[in-house]
């Protein structure tokens, strides 16, 4: 933090870096670093993006970074903590248009809905750059999003401040031209990455840096099926979904592909958990589809997640797209057979052989998918061991001590 919380200097780090210090001796001094991690919804949603700003920060924070989440706070609602390891810095913000625009009846309306979504996104830009003007001074700021982005790059270049951008989705013209004024640029995949060097916009002292997100390894392990399924009392063959309820995740497909599994397979029971907009009318389309199989058990603790994985025989992802999906990886440490999609192209170049892959548009690829992992038994042995395998290299800390060295280097000034 500055003194008193004013902007009316260079950050210390930016002071040091002009008068000729180049932070040789970072490691032993980074307990004086302090990084803002500005994340718009940190707070209110639980999507792949907010699970790696948060697991990343916790790890910084116990590398000994001093860390400050900057996100949105929604009117009229209570949040809670989500870490204890670093502070929440909430900027006000109306949440409840970004739910409206995304909401079916509305979304069908697509003037309202890019009526609300603009002002939505204006708003929260203007205020994140009024707040951390009046508030904040940090000595290196990392952006998960384009609303954070594009609310926080005046102040950073008019105070020095380092401001190294993690895109998370491949992102638009217009939003791609705020690149060119960050000092570096984390994409958390290849295809990114090569959009982004398409653009040609960035400074050319910035580097461009892949990092994958990763998986807590202590906590996602693979523990007794059976124990598990007994502590759940489940009986039969368990798939399993974790995600946002969106259409994005291609759940209506997932239901009619189940359809198709279980009168191939009899005990077959299909779990799916998180919430969405999405969710009454999945549940009316599996009443409909007379599915009584199918339990949709809302937001769970990673402890209880961890015992879902667990008990799993196959794990479904039939996303339409996907960036890097964390849930895999949650997955493939737990040894459980992962179903997916074409869609999550960067994932299966890093972990092809070790799939059941299916065609997110087809019902059928889908459920084809789904019974080769629940019955294909020296397959599933085969591909679990290569997941279990090729996992380990992506465990939470190791991509903090990738983005460290990222911090370093702009903080030594190689931008």
């Amino acid at each position: 933090m500055g003194d008193g919380g004013k902007l009316s200097q260079e950050s210390r780090v930016a002071r040091r870096i002009r008068k000729g210090n180049q932070w040789s001796d970072l490691p032993n001094m980074r307990r004086e670093v302090s990084i803002g991690v500005a994340a718009t919804y940190f707070a209110s949603e639980k999507g792949g993006r907010e699970h790696y700003a948060l697991h990343l920060s916790n790890k910084l924070a116990d590398l000994g970074y001093n860390i400050t989440v900057i996100c949105g706070k929604p009117f009229f609602r209570k949040l809670e903590p989500l870490s204890s390891r670093f502070e929440l810095d909430y900027v006000p913000q109306l949440y409840f248009l970004r739910v409206l625009a995304r909401a079916p009846e509305i979304e069908r309306v697509k003037v309202f809905s890019f009526i609300a979504s603009k002002f939505h996104y204006h708003q929260y830009k203007l205020q994140c750059h009024l707040h951390l003007l009046r508030n904040h001074s940090f000595d290196i700021i990392n952006t998960h999003d384009e609303e954070s982005l594009h609310g926080i790059v005046k102040i950073a270049r008019r105070y020095r401040i380092p401001l190294i951008a993690t895109v998370h989705y491949p992102p638009s013209p217009q939003g791609a031209r705020y690149l060119k004024h960050v000092s570096a640029v984390i994409a958390i995949n290849k295809e990114i990455r090569n959009c982004i060097e398409k653009y040609g916009v960035l400074h050319p002292h910035a580097h461009l840096h892949v990092v994958p997100g990763g998986v807590d390894l202590a906590l996602f392990k693979p523990v007794s099926k059976e124990t598990c399924k007994r502590t759940l009392e489940i009986d039969g063959k368990m798939i399993l979904f974790v995600g946002k309820l969106v259409p994005i995740k291609n759940l209506y497909n997932l239901l009619y592909a189940f359809k198709r599994v279980s009168s191939a397979i009899e005990d077959a029971l299909l779990m799916i958990v998180g919430d969405g907009p999405l969710k009454q009318s999945l549940v009316h389309t599996a009443q409909k589809l007379d599915l009584k199989n199918v339990k949709f058990l809302g937001a769970i603790t990673n402890e209880d997640l961890l015992t879902y994985y667990n008990a799993a025989d196959a794990f479904v992802l039939p996303s339409l797209d996907e960036s890097y999906p964390l849930v895999c990886l949650e997955a493939a440490a737990c040894a459980v057979p992962i179903v997916v999609s074409c869609g999550a192209k960067s994932f299966i170049e890093d972990f092809g052989e070790a799939l059941f892959l299916v065609d997110p548009r087809s019902p059928e690829s889908i459920s084809d998918g789904i019974v080769k992992s629940l019955t294909s038994s020296d397959e599933i042995r085969e591909k679990t061991e290569i997941a279990l395998e090729k996992v380990k290299k992506y465990d939470w800390m190791e991509k903090a001590k990738e983005v460290a060295n990222i911090n370093r280097q702009c903080l030594e000034g190689r931008r």
